[in-house]
């Protein structure tokens, strides 16, 4: 193959279709990985912070009873009468 910019590679996948790519600069292709590679991260961080948020809300008793006060008094009271009429 001659080399020049109007350089393009027809590939036949095992699909079926002919698919054209264009050759790019190697720059442009790194500038893309390090551009996904910072998106990745921020995603990453972003669900790291929300999973740990979840489990910290999920597992404070007092944000459970602050969110559920009739179930809470419900459980107390059974708790409480189970004890209470334990021999």
């Amino acid at each position: 193959m001659a080399q020049g910019d109007s350089q393009q590679l027809a590939t036949r996948p095992s699909g079926g279709d002919v698919v054209t790519v264009e050759p790019r600069d190697t720059d442009e292709i790194r500038r893309e990985i390090e551009a996904s590679r910072r998106q990745i991260a921020q995603s990453l961080g972003q669900l790291r912070s929300e999973v740990s948020s979840t489990v910290e809300r999920a597992l404070d008793w007092r944000q459970w009873v602050h969110d559920h006060p009739t179930t809470a008094v419900g459980i107390a009271f059974g708790v409480g009468l189970y004890f209470g009429l334990r021999p």
